[in-house]
């Protein structure tokens, strides 16, 4: 398969892009709340995200398990229940007060989408990044809609394909954008848990801290 840039293909197209745009948009934590609220997203905090929530973000842990190459199903059913395991730990995440750094939740109550974003501040460099991981009804593009046409059943793929990754630097301001589309049907499939994450993608924003708020 060819490479692919993020967002080509949407099916929802406002909500995804509007989203991972806000992540790259602004050096200003409080700006990108205000506008994930707007959007449509909720604040939550990690005592309360809901199984859906977990499973998207075992969908996270899962996507950088595995490169482009082939993944016997053994290692794919025992890596997406590891991920499982590990995401729900996400719960007992606590907020430590007056830290540098800043964790903070949303998640689409629609579907139990989840948006990780997490921050750090020092009197010199500020830096954010954001997980985004999108259910198969939410998300920009679906692995069977990549291979669409090409003839290789999805059963017969890798169970991660990375997109182009998109990197750029303006005014002082470093932006990355990682996208990777899940194979649900196969890691379902040789799976005892269904995943239901069809994309996560992954932004990150560096800038001197004067130049932030």
């Amino acid at each position: 398969m060819a490479a692919t840039t993020v967002l080509a293909g949407s099916n929802n197209p406002d909500f995804a892009s509007k989203t991972v745009r806000a992540c790259q948009a602004t050096p200003a934590l409080a700006n990108l709340t205000d506008f994930l609220l707007e959007v449509g997203w909720t604040l939550s905090v990690p005592a309360d995200l809901d199984d859906r929530a977990i499973r998207s973000y075992a969908a996270t842990i899962l996507s950088n398990q595995f490169g482009f190459g082939e993944v016997p199903d053994p290692r794919i059913s025992s890596t997406w229940e590891q991920s499982l395991k590990n995401a729900g730990g996400a719960r007992n995440l606590k907020k430590i007060e007056g830290s540098q750094q800043k964790d903070l939740w949303f998640v689409w109550e629609k579907t139990g989408s989840v948006l990780r974003v997490n921050s750090f501040k020092n009197d010199v460099y500020f830096q954010m990044n954001c997980v985004i991981a999108f259910k198969e009804e939410d998300s920009p593009i679906t692995f069977q809609r990549l291979v669409e046409g090409s003839g290789p059943d999805p059963q017969e793929l890798p169970p991660v394909y990375h997109l182009q990754p998109q990197i750029s630097e303006s005014h002082g301001v470093k932006r990355s954008l990682n996208g990777a589309i899940l194979n649900i049907e196969r890691i379902s499939a040789v799976s005892d848990s269904e995943i239901d994450v069809s994309s996560v993608y992954t932004t990150f924003l560096s800038v001197r801290a004067e130049r932030s708020e």
